[in-house]
């Protein structure tokens, strides 16, 4: 059986009643839909460092250019102690084999954008913070694709959150037992279809940075670092139908010598239907995987495109 992606989640999301007040806030297709395709390992920062349930809210204050976590009723001061907590659990994470991180947004320690800043005695706060947390996270781990529950909420940012986490996981499992130059260049080359219909530049950008590394000497434990960091990076961006339906007609070349004229059309008018917006991408994937495994052309290659969200989620029919 196939391991599942480990994904670290806020608590509160999956039903944990961690909140300041109490209660939690739940977002059930985290909990109750993709719980069965991902292991979630629920995590409260408040918690962790030992505040209680309920608790006051706390707040992110600007003074003199310092950024601290405050209790605006008795202005204690939680800064020190959510650092160190974060730096500890953010390595705690990445050493566990996470594969992604589903933040609450707006929590001045969990959210990764526009959080409410409240600089001085303004009683007015700015939204251009990032909870201390999550900051210490993406900080020291941005080789892992990070998201907020928010964002999930639109299919196209959702399949694309979990095509970079099981990207990550293939990645993952490939260096295990440690990497060399023949596993880092396996991997470039196994994801090379995912990586053009994503972020097209990467391919040539990656494949470069390996290169130059190994005429370096880099250690190959580093290289494979490096290149996941940057690999996500250009992956934070969403991608395009046009690159998808461009992907899937570069898929079709493999075998459309052995197609008759009908079969070729039929695919082709599918695809075009996708780049138009009129059918979703699991319509040509689905017409794609069956004749690549009718002529035995399934390899790595192809699965890593076709199948980097799996099917079975539902989100390929939406997108």
């Amino acid at each position: 059986m196939t391991e599942l992606p480990k994904v670290a989640v806020s608590a509160c999301l999956i039903g944990k009643k961690v909140r300041y007040n109490g209660d939690a806030a739940e977002f059930r297709t985290l909990s109750r839909k993709w719980s069965e395709h991902l292991e979630l390992v629920p995590i409260c920062p408040e918690v962790g460092i030992g505040m209680g349930v309920p608790r006051p809210t706390i707040r992110l204050v600007k003074r003199d250019g310092k950024l601290s976590l405050i209790n605006p009723k008795n202005d204690d001061d939680f800064t020190d102690s959510m650092l160190e907590y974060a730096e500890i659990q953010s390595d705690l994470l990445a050493s566990s084999n996470i594969c992604g991180f589903v933040f609450k947004k707006d929590s001045p320690s969990c959210g990764l954008e526009r959080v409410k800043v409240y600089r001085g005695d303004n009683p007015q706060a700015v939204r251009d913070g990032r909870g201390l947390f999550a900051m210490v996270f993406t900080s020291l781990n941005p080789h892992i694709p990070v998201i907020e529950e928010g964002r999930l909420t639109d299919p196209k940012q959702a399949e694309h959150f979990l095509s970079r986490v099981h990207f990550f996981q293939e990645w993952l499992n490939l260096g295990k037992d440690g990497w060399n130059a023949k596993k880092i260049m396996q991997f470039h080359n196994e994801n090379k279809l995912f990586l053009l219909s994503r972020a097209p530049k990467m391919k040539r950008i990656l494949g470069r940075l390996i290169a130059e590394s190994f005429d370096n000497n880099a250690h190959p434990d580093n290289v494979a670092l490096e290149y996941m960091t940057e690999a996500q990076r250009g992956l934070n961006v969403l991608t395009k139908r046009s690159r998808i339906a461009h992907t899937m007609e570069r898929v079709l070349g493999r075998f459309s010598h052995q197609l008759d004229k009908e079969q070729k059309q039929e695919i082709v008018s599918v695809i075009n239907a996708f780049r138009n917006g009129i059918l979703p991408r699991s319509a040509p994937f689905v017409l794609l995987a069956h004749y690549l495994r009718l002529y035995k052309m399934n390899d790595k290659i192809m699965d890593r495109f076709i199948s980097s969200t799996p099917l079975e989620m539902g989100l390929m029919a939406k997108v």
